[in-house]
């Protein structure tokens, strides 16, 4: 057998390799052409990703103004920490987070939720950061900041929170922010929402979301393999390089109507434990003050809060986060006796003259319906009936009227519903006619029970904001207005663009002699000797007041009404009023719960608001009419 192959199987030989070799070369090359031309901007992108991260860069709110650019709600500087599961090996993770638990005290929650993302996140996923705790302490941030290097996954991102810098002023009014729920991001789907997001909760925050939340974009940071910002200078020349990213768009600002002076009287002199104050322009509509106590500060809770500090206040038996000015409905008590008394003056039987005697009580039904007088007013027509609050009077006068002509007449002023104000989130109250009884009572509707809801009592419940309107309707004769707050919208620059005008919901049905008797009879009972405020009225002025006192029972009582209650028994205190009575600038209602008598409890505190505002503020600043929108 030959040591050397033919000459015939050398040349196979050769030939094969040689056809190898091309081949080969062929698919180096190939390869290298999809490498280099056609993937090659998408392998340049991953290999910049390793060092340039692009993160989403979220807009700043819309700031929150009062009318003569107070600020109530702003945006401050705001050190996050993040937890990325794919920059921590699995056998550093226990290490990292006993660190991180040592410096910043995790809690249990967050324990869990960083293990939680940590063991069943896959892929691509693990490259997503999670928010670990926003507004880190300054301790928290120097220790964190000084062992970066020990801690694999975790990250510090400046970023921006949502600010109150008046604290509990107006938190009610202004709401507050937090991040968004598993159930807003499903509702919200289509809206650009991601989860851990700031999203309105409450107030304006959340009915003006859409303006005040802006337009995300994105942002491109130079960052180290351990995700850590590079120094700047290099930073600056690696994205000189880069395509430049669309930048996050600021949210508009709002102007709102309300005075901060005013508003900061009314919680410093509410007199009460719990209660509310709301104040409007009669003339259009806009609220001037509202103010719910307890309250809460907004700061405290936007963002992320602890379970047991939210459990706490949602618990709170006071209920610090409802507004009790839109989301509470109170009896009114005899501040509803005007409107009572509209709907007897229509009846064909009923008129300003129509005579009663009040001898301290009624029997009706075999029960007894007393007179807040135990030995009566006399025999009064509807003026001294209004002034001196008569109960005897309204309870024959309700009666004259039925249960229908009462609802129907009081419905016309906007209670039993909604008023349509736009920071939202208000109950509708009650105000019931025949067919409201047969829905929601065993024994459907009984004669007795008007005669209760006469003077404010039995199933009737209102809300302070539509007591203000109301009263602002008989003011400014007859035209029930939509309650706004914000008057002007404003880019992040302060160009105007959107203002508000007043909306007029209707004019009221009840005839204009009839809201001036009214009218004249309310300003009896602050400017008459006998009336229920005469004693509360505002002296050495130029203007007068009208109002009605107002004492609402929370349980039913004796002739020893309100001796030695306890606390939650006790009468709630009502006052409701404008000024001046000819020219109306300002009406506010009050509402002091369990604060006694009207004339005590409630009264003194709208009267120090409406001689502040006539002559302090109402004389430097006018609203803006707005351009019809």
């Amino acid at each position: 057998m030959p040591l050397l192959a033919s000459e015939p199987e050398f040349n196979r030989r050769y030939v094969t390799m040689l056809s190898l070799m091309v081949l080969v070369f062929v698919l180096f090359s190939g390869r290298l052409y999809c490498l280099q031309v056609t993937h090659g901007e998408e392998h340049e992108a991953l290999s910049r990703a390793n060092f340039v991260d692009v993160r989403r860069d979220v807009a700043l709110r819309g700031m929150i103004f009062d009318r003569n650019g107070r600020l109530l709600a702003d945006n401050r500087p705001s050190f996050n920490l993040y937890f990325t599961p794919a920059y921590c090996k699995r056998e550093a993770f226990e290490t990292t987070l006993t660190r991180l638990t040592e410096y910043v005290s995790l809690r249990i929650l967050e324990i869990d939720r960083i293990k939680d993302v940590f063991e069943t996140t896959k892929r691509l996923d693990r490259w997503l950061p999670l928010l670990v705790r926003r507004k880190l302490s300054r301790e928290e941030l120097a220790a964190v900041e000084q062992n970066l290097g020990r801690l694999e996954g975790v990250e510090i991102r400046p970023e921006t929170r949502r600010a109150y810098p008046l604290g509990k002023f107006a938190a009610h009014l202004l709401g507050y922010v937090g991040e968004i729920s598993r159930f807003e991001l499903d509702r919200l789907v289509d809206d650009n929402y991601r989860q851990g997001d700031i999203i309105g909760k409450s107030g304006l925050e959340v009915a003006w979301e859409n303006v005040l939340r802006g337009e995300n974009g994105e942002l491109h940071v130079v960052v180290d393999s351990r995700k850590q910002r590079v120094p700047e200078k290099l930073a600056a020349q690696v994205l000189k390089q880069l395509e430049p990213v669309v930048p996050a768009t600021a949210g508009d600002n709002l102007v709102l109507s309300i005075d901060a002076r005013l508003q900061a009287l009314a919680e410093e002199r509410f007199p009460g434990i719990e209660g509310a104050v709301v104040a409007v322009e009669p003339s259009t509509g806009f609220i001037l003050t509202m103010m719910s106590k307890p309250a809460f500060d907004p700061s405290e809770i936007s963002g992320r809060i602890q379970a047991r500090d939210w459990q706490e206040l949602i618990r709170d038996p006071d209920k610090p986060l409802t507004n009790r000015a839109t989301q509470q409905q109170f009896p009114p008590g005899s501040t509803f006796k005007p409107f009572t008394g509209f709907a007897a003056l229509a009846t064909e039987d009923w008129d300003e003259n129509t005579r009663q005697l009040c001898t301290g009580r009624i029997h009706f039904g075999g029960h007894v319906f007393r007179c807040w007088r135990h030995g009566g007013h006399g025999d009064l027509a509807l003026h001294r009936a209004i002034t001196q609050s008569c109960d005897v009077y309204f309870y024959r006068a309700g009666y004259a009227a039925g249960q229908d002509m009462l609802a129907r007449v009081s419905q016309d002023f906007g209670f039993g519903s909604a008023t349509g104000f736009d920071a939202g989130q208000e109950v509708p109250g009650i105000m019931p006619d025949r067919d409201w009884y047969k829905k929601h009572t065993r024994t459907g509707f009984l004669p007795g029970f008007t005669i209760s809801n006469s003077i404010g009592q039995g199933d009737v419940n209102v809300t302070p904001l539509q007591l203000a309107l109301a009263y602002a309707t008989i003011a400014n004769g007859g035209t029930l207005y939509r309650p706004q707050v914000v008057i002007r919208i404003e880019s992040p620059t302060g160009k105007v663009v959107r203002t508000f005008s007043p909306q007029a919901r209707r004019q009221v049905k009840v005839p204009e002699e009839q809201l001036k008797i009214m009218a004249e009879a309310l300003a009896g009972v602050v400017n008459e000797p006998g009336g229920t405020g005469y004693y509360r009225r505002p002296r050495k002025v130029e203007f007068q007041v009208a109002g009605k006192t107002g004492t609402a029972q929370v349980v039913k009582q004796g002739e020893e009404r309100g001796k030695g209650l306890p606390y939650d028994f006790r009468d709630h205190a009502w006052f409701a009023a404008w000024a001046p009575v000819d020219n109306p600038k300002i009406a506010v209602a009050v509402v002091n719960e369990h604060g006694g008598h009207g004339s005590s409890g409630a009264a003194p505190i709208a009267m120090e608001l409406i001689t502040y505002y006539l002559e302090q503020i109402e004389k430097e600043t006018v609203l803006p009419e707005g351009d019809g929108s």
